[in-house]
């Protein structure tokens, strides 16, 4: 649940995903940037039992697209465990009443993989736009 919580959280995860097997897996979405926009990031949590009462968290980011220029999975990982401690200290009544108001409206969380924000679609379509751009060009002249 504090997991869920600090992707919750975290401003810039549009989507997130559990497997139900451990695995947590969070998407950001495109950003327009002033130098380099980001077609988005992924961020992989493993939960696992290590002892009784000990959970073992490991994060890991990676980019969605390979070309991807602008993206800083790195920024979210630590966005997130920064958020997580934080969630660890507050009483868990307190950590349940902070998400019930902040996902009111909606969660973040999606009931399918396929169902993941991904910046690949944008990627798509600029590189469409281009060749149009491209092609017309070469008819005008």
């Amino acid at each position: 649940m504090l997991v869920k919580g600090a992707l919750e959280l975290v401003d810039d995860v549009e989507t997130y995903y559990d497997t139900g097997r451990g695995v947590i897996t969070a998407k950001t979405g495109f950003r327009l940037g002033f130098i380099a926009s980001s077609y988005g990031e992924s961020i992989t949590i493993d939960i696992r039992s290590v002892g009784e009462g000990v959970t073992e968290i490991t994060a890991t980011g990676e980019k969605n697209v390979a070309v991807n220029v602008g993206a800083n999975p790195e920024k979210y990982v630590l966005e997130f465990v920064r958020t997580l401690d934080t969630l660890v200290e507050y009483p868990m009544e307190d950590v349940i009443s902070l998400l019930d108001e902040r996902t009111s409206d909606h969660s973040k969380e999606v009931a399918s993989p396929t169902d993941h924000q991904d910046g690949s679609a944008v990627l798509a379509m600029i590189v469409l736009a281009i060749f149009l751009l491209f092609g017309l060009s070469i008819i005008a002249i």
